[in-house]
């Protein structure tokens, strides 16, 4: 008896108790209103995905200021990442700013090169998570 409340119990959290997504998760943004690292507002409507198994994330979409619209796309590689219970830590190791990106002089969406990154994550239900991002940004975040 013992022994199978044991395997019922590991089981359990194994399969069904994913406090931290194990597929890539994406946060899709509409009409988000910022403020950049110039203290410049900014709407960004788009979508970030947490690649946490490959250590990136990626972001796609629009960045729009008093000067107009412009393509924002790029991927952000962490390095030194720690995983524990429901929060992932990591420092952003660099960022890679695709040919097509408009946004010039915008190096620190999210953060810089050896800036740190905490990601607090809450379960919702299968699939769907309450991401925090340092403490300052908050979002849904579903696995594909």
């Amino acid at each position: 008896m013992a022994l199978t409340t044991a395997g019922y119990y590991l089981g359990t959290k194994v399969l069904f108790d994913k406090s931290i997504p194990d597929a890539p998760c994406s946060m899709e943004i509409a009409n988000g209103a910022f403020i950049n690292d110039e203290y410049q507002k900014y709407q960004f409507n788009g979508a970030i995905t947490l690649w946490l198994k490959n250590n990136m994330i990626t972001v796609f979409g629009v960045y729009d200021t008093a000067d107009g619209m412009k393509k924002l796309t790029r991927s952000i590689l962490l390095d030194h990442i720690k995983r524990k219970s429901k929060v992932v830590t990591a420092d952003v190791k660099s960022t890679a700013i695709a040919p097509s990106d408009e946004v010039q002089g915008l190096e620190s969406f999210f953060a810089s090169k050896g800036e740190p990154l905490t990601f607090h994550f809450q379960r919702i239900k299968s699939g769907e998570y309450l991401v925090t991002i340092n403490n300052n940004w908050v979002a849904l975040c579903k696995e594909h």
